[in-house]
């Protein structure tokens, strides 16, 4: 008999939604085989067919964005607010794609025409285009249900890539997941293309990330999560008989810098929004800033105690799932009896999946002490590390990879009119982050061409973002065709340029066609 479970609603414990099938080995082989059998489908549509495709997708999921929302409120306990503005972001971030491979820039189409006389030896004619990986197997993340899930980030790149995508959908919004599926499939027929180009695999069984990861059809890995699973992707990904990408983003501190002169005035204010960012969606962002390093002094000290007013007031909504509510618990149950440390502790929510705002402070000199204080902790949660303004850069070198790095600062500071360290600071923090803030907080991340989301390990296991359009450059690989035929070469790169795309011809860009 087959294996079933539910999702389970944060703010009550109880179970809510349909049973969900669990599937087994054999299922989840079969649907990868059968995406590895059709990907000749996606990987040959023309520009406007596949962004019709991601458009259609798009459309689907817009028809039903209330239901969706409804379902993702009931699996996850967030905000309706909060949801039906995922949903649309998920939507735009489709459509940004549409718009994006209507281009063809994603080819990246070079051609360099045969040339005798180049120089230091003749040239043949070389013709260089991005061409799809395969079947990309896609993990869903538990703290966007929608966003970061079935047609999120991952899937929605790949697709525009033109490869086939298997979805791990999480148990904790298996329901929602199925409503995403639906409209997918939907969109895959209204396009003419098989069923068979998207699936997802429903379960609460490990080994399902073993079998997805050790096929032989896959080809690559997304997956937004925790380090533990990331890490375990890496892993299995390597010791494969033939090696595949993992493109892992798995969080990070995010670390915030405040300069005396910043707070001068402002400490209070910068308090509250510092404190507003770190315990935004109960702290369940991997952009949430979980390390704030403030100068030693009178300015650092009101930062400090508005914050401790802030947090012994503070409650948030449940976390995701209990298995989440149980870590954060065992960590900060585990750093609150750390002898040295300041802690602060806001007020519990008696309700489900509930846990305790908590603010550690700590001295930098001590910090050694305290190994788990430089750990992420998904939940509502920080770190204030109080310095002498002159350590700052030391503590910068200090840190692993980081999504983001965030200084407050002043005008002249930055100018460089007064000697603070901030440039140094500056450019410490760029060998470490994949996005730098300036006065800002990091929580916010924007779906745009210009976004970076990832950084260096252990934040991410690559240097590719998840966020934006360059995120379908994971999912495709150069080939150079050398010396063939017209006819022989894919579209992109024929002499007639069929798709009156943008190309660099002999070092000039130019959608004309060759004579």
């Amino acid at each position: 008999m087959a294996k079933t479970f539910t999702a389970f609603n944060p703010e009550t414990g109880n179970s809510v939604g349909a049973e969900i099938v669990e599937w087994d080995q054999a299922q989840v082989l079969a649907a990868i085989k059968s995406a590895d059998q059709v990907k000749s489908a996606i990987a040959n549509l023309s520009p406007i067919d596949r962004a019709n495709l991601l458009e259609n997708i798009a459309n689907e999921i817009e028809l039903e964005k209330e239901k969706i929302a409804t379902c993702a409120n009931q699996e996850t306990a967030l905000p309706m607010a909060r949801l039906t503005g995922e949903v649309m972001r998920t939507v735009v971030q489709l459509r940004n794609f549409a718009n994006f491979v209507r281009t063809g820039e994603h080819f990246n189409a070079i051609i360099d025409l045969a040339d005798s006389n180049y120089l230091p030896v003749a040239r043949p004619d070389l013709r260089k285009t991005l061409q799809p990986l395969g079947v990309v197997a896609v993990f869903a993340a538990s703290n966007f249900p929608l966003a970061f899930s079935v047609a999120g980030g991952d899937s929605a790149s790949a697709l525009a890539a033109g490869c086939p995508v298997i979805v791990k959908a999480h148990p904790s919004h298996p329901n929602t997941c199925e409503l995403i599926f639906s409209a997918i499939q939907r969109a895959l027929a209204k396009s003419g293309l098989p069923k068979q180009t998207f699936a997802i695999v429903q379960g609460i069984n490990p080994q399902i990330t073993h079998w997805l990861a050790t096929a032989d059809e896959i080809t690559a890995v997304g997956f937004t999560g925790s380090p533990l699973v990331g890490k375990l992707l890496v892993d299995l990904a390597t010791k494969r008989k033939n090696p595949i990408p993992v493109f892992a983003e798995m969080g990070s501190l995010n670390p915030v810098f405040f300069t005396d002169a910043a707070l001068n005035g402002k400490a209070s204010e910068l308090a509250k929004l510092a404190m507003e960012s770190a315990l935004l969606g109960s702290g369940q962002f991997c952009t949430k800033p979980g390390i704030l390093i403030v100068p030693t002094g009178k300015n650092g000290d009101e930062f400090v105690k508005e914050i401790s007013t802030i947090t012994s007031a503070a409650k948030v909504a449940p976390l995701l799932n209990a298995g989440i509510a149980s870590r954060y618990t065992d960590a900060v149950t585990k750093l609150s009896s750390s002898p040295g440390l300041q802690v602060i502790a806001g007020v519990k929510n008696e309700t489900g999946y509930s846990v305790t705002p908590t603010v550690f402070v700590v001295d930098w000199k001590d910090i050694n002490k305290h190994d788990q204080l430089l750990e992420e902790h998904f939940g509502p949660t920080t770190v204030i590390i109080r310095a002498l303004q002159s350590e700052f850069v030391e503590i910068a070198k200090s840190l692993g990879g980081q999504l983001t790095a965030a200084i407050h600062a002043t005008a002249d500071e930055i100018a460089n009119t007064v000697d603070s360290g901030v440039s140094q600071l500056i450019a410490q923090i760029s060998q470490i982050a994949g996005r730098l803030i300036f006065n800002g907080f990091p929580t916010s991340v924007s779906v745009t061409a210009a976004m970076q989301h990832g950084g260096q390990w252990p934040a991410s296991s690559t240097h590719t973002t998840s966020v934006g359009l360059d995120a379908i450059y994971r999912f495709l690989r150069p080939v150079v065709y050398q010396g063939f035929p017209d006819k022989a070469l894919p579209a992109q790169l024929q002499n007639a340029n069929p798709y009156k795309i943008f190309r660099k011809v002999n070092g000039v860009r130019s959608d004309a066609p060759l004579t």
